[in-house]
């Protein structure tokens, strides 16, 4: 507890700062001034008209979610393909997929363990072979070892229903950035994976399929990239390049991506959390760049947004990330990843984005999308699409939400498979304060 001396010196200071940063320009107007003067003419560019926008969450919420959408201009229905009629779709179907993970658990022999679930469902709710499509999971259990506990190795197997994955890292490939390798790993070997298999299975060729997270995993894409395919990742211990079936599961979003523009379904990401700077980094002078990432900054753009309302911005593309190599290059990816072999022109992999501010979550979620998508897809008419599903389901689609609480991973279930290991937890005191021991 606070000291009563100490809470008031605490309170002095605090006031303090509030009345100084109430004194200095409002950082709302001066992000919304900056936004209006971008630089988009580099790796950031405007897709559509440069603006930000409000309409009323009512409104958007009683948009039909379903019924022919402008924004799907693919020759979806049948009578497309046989030439009649002009291929307006049937109802639009929208489908979600999400995983649910354990988070990365640690042993005391230096073991490090993460597994994770995804889940497809549809939304209105659909039903395969008798079954509901939750019943079909991908799960991805992944180890990191730095003792002789065995070869590194990918397994697969499946049953009626589920697929598992098994993957087990050594020191031999990855010595730093563990914790950070093995998540990423289990997420994008389960998830996109899933994705591309149901879509296959139920030989899905309409509606929308919406994911949870980021469309590509980029931070684990810079260790594959350099001369020596992997340059960036020997630099800082980590060797997945060595590995061609780590690399296999690393495109899983690149052959998502594929699958999806091959059936011409739109793909898109929700990303609940974009705290990366790169807007910040390629569109504003360094002088300007006032905000700890681009969440923050396109949070004070947006933050004048009515309350009964969501704030919106226009379409943008990246085309290239921050090298590692020098400070003010860029490389394109996932181009430079040449062990992907892209079956698509590279410009079409391409991050396309916008964001959207929710006055009744006090947040904002960043839109992303392949570029590929716009060459079936208007991109104006599928923005008011995902705007009608963020209104509906209140800052996140509904059908990502049901997804979420399919896939996720309680606590109890976390603690049976710590406890089913065989191994002691590594803990230490402030963690152990929190944990069933």
């Amino acid at each position: 507890m606070l000291s009563s001396d100490v809470r008031r010196l605490f309170l002095e200071e605090l006031k303090a700062l509030g009345e100084r940063a109430q004194r200095a320009v409002s950082h709302r107007e001066e992000a919304r001034r900056l936004f209006h003067e971008l630089q988009l003419d580099g790796p950031i560019k405007a897709l559509t008209p440069l603006g930000r926008y409000a309409e009323p969450i009512l409104d958007l919420a009683l948009t039909p979610a379903s019924g022919p959408h402008p924004a799907l201009r693919a020759p979806l229905s049948r009578r497309a393909s046989t030439g009649e009629g002009s291929g307006v779709r049937a109802d639009t179907v929208i489908y979600g997929v999400d995983g649910g993970s354990t988070r990365p658990m640690h042993f005391e022999d230096g073991t490090t363990l993460c597994a994770n679930q995804a889940v497809f469902i549809a939304d209105p709710p659909l039903r395969h072979r008798g079954f509901p499509l939750e019943t079909w999971r991908t799960i991805a259990l992944v180890s990191h070892s730095f003792q002789n506990v065995g070869e590194a190795q990918v397994t697969h197997t499946r049953n009626e229903h589920v697929h598992h994955w098994r993957i087990h890292l050594t020191k031999d490939f990855v010595e730093r950035e563990v914790e950070h390798i093995v998540k990423g790993l289990a997420d994008v070997t389960s998830e996109p994976t899933h994705a591309r298999l149901m879509i296959e299975v139920l030989d899905i060729r309409e509606g929308i399929l919406l994911m949870d997270g980021a469309l590509y995993p980029i931070g684990l894409y810079y260790y594959l990239v350099g001369d020596l395919k992997g340059e960036w990742g020997y630099r800082w211990g980590v060797r997945l390049s060595d590995r061609e079936d780590i690399v296999a599961l690393l495109a899983s979003p690149v052959r998502l991506v594929e699958a999806c523009v091959a059936r011409k379904l739109p793909l898109v990401a929700i990303n609940k959390t974009p705290e990366t700077s790169w807007l910040l980094r390629f569109c504003l002078n360094s002088p300007e760049r006032r905000w700890a990432s681009d969440r923050q900054f396109m949070t004070a753009v947006l933050s004048d947004t009515p309350r009964d309302s969501l704030g919106y911005t226009n379409w943008f593309v990246q085309e290239a990330y921050p090298s590692w190599e020098e400070r003010e290059s860029i490389i394109d990816l996932p181009k430079a990843v040449s062990d992907f072999a892209l079956a698509l022109d590279s410009d079409l992999y391409h991050v396309a984005f916008f964001y959207i501010y929710d006055p009744r979550v006090r947040s904002v979620v960043k839109i992303e999308a392949p570029r590929a998508v716009f060459q079936f897809c208007d991109p104006e008419g599928l923005q008011k699409i995902l705007l009608a599903e963020i209104a509906r389901g209140k800052g996140v689609p509904n059908v990502i939400r049901r997804a979420d609480s399919r896939a996720r991973i309680t606590q109890q279930e976390r603690e049976a498979l710590i406890r089913a290991c065989g191994l002691d937890p590594d803990y230490y005191y402030n963690v152990s304060r929190g944990e069933s021991l």
